[in-house]
């Protein structure tokens, strides 16, 4: 800008006098026809209507033991969130840093369900009924451990099929497939008392 005022004026003061007009020519041609160079950037080409280009967010990177989120005050470690994170993708996302915030949250929200089930339990439940989700959900565990097969049902059926036949019960026995799955967790259950009492010494006061 400072080099056009400058040319401009220069002009005004050349053309006043007779003398300088043919040399005036020539020097403003010469000077229109060479490339200024400047160290000014060339805005011509700008889109003034284009959006910038968002920064690639930088990921923090967690320790296992680092605790990632409270929820009314109980801690939740990135451990826990990783292995959460692995069953609810069915091992194909393995590390919570590595997902969108937004989703970072939502998964928070379903680890922390439980957790706000559980002391919203303790407020409401009393001590009775406490204990009765307690025995439930052992017994729901250890459930899982006992194995009983088909053919161990199976023979059971037809011991009470003979039994009832020695007995002459006139009542019909349902057919197996109509009473196994009943007949097997009652199999379960009680092979978990067994289990469970073997070692018990129980004394009764005389």
């Amino acid at each position: 800008m400072k080099k056009n005022f400058a040319t401009s004026a220069l002009v005004v003061s050349l053309l006043t006098t007779g003398i300088y007009a043919d040399a005036l020519k020539n020097s403003l041609t010469n000077f229109m026809n060479t490339k200024e160079k400047s160290s000014v950037v060339d805005l011509g080409n700008i889109n003034l209507n284009a959006k910038p280009k968002p920064k690639k967010p930088s990921i923090k990177h967690h320790k296992k033991t680092a605790v990632i989120a409270t929820v009314n005050g109980h801690k939740i470690i990135k451990k826990d969130a990783d292995d959460y994170l692995v069953q609810r993708t069915q091992g194909k996302i393995k590390d919570f840093d590595m997902i969108p915030r937004a989703q970072q949250k939502r998964l928070i929200s379903e680890i922390a369900f439980p957790i706000m089930v559980l002391d919203t339990a303790k407020k409401e439940l009393n001590a009775e009924e406490i204990q009765s989700v307690y025995n439930r959900a052992w017994m729901k565990k250890e459930a899982q451990k006992v194995k009983v097969t088909d053919d161990e049902v199976l023979k059971v059926y037809n011991q009470i099929k003979q039994d009832a036949m020695d007995h002459n019960q006139t009542k019909p026995i349902p057919p197996f497939d109509a009473i196994k799955g009943r007949l097997k967790m009652q199999m379960i259950e009680k092979r978990m008392i067994s289990n469970l009492m073997k070692d018990v010494k129980i004394e009764v006061a005389q």
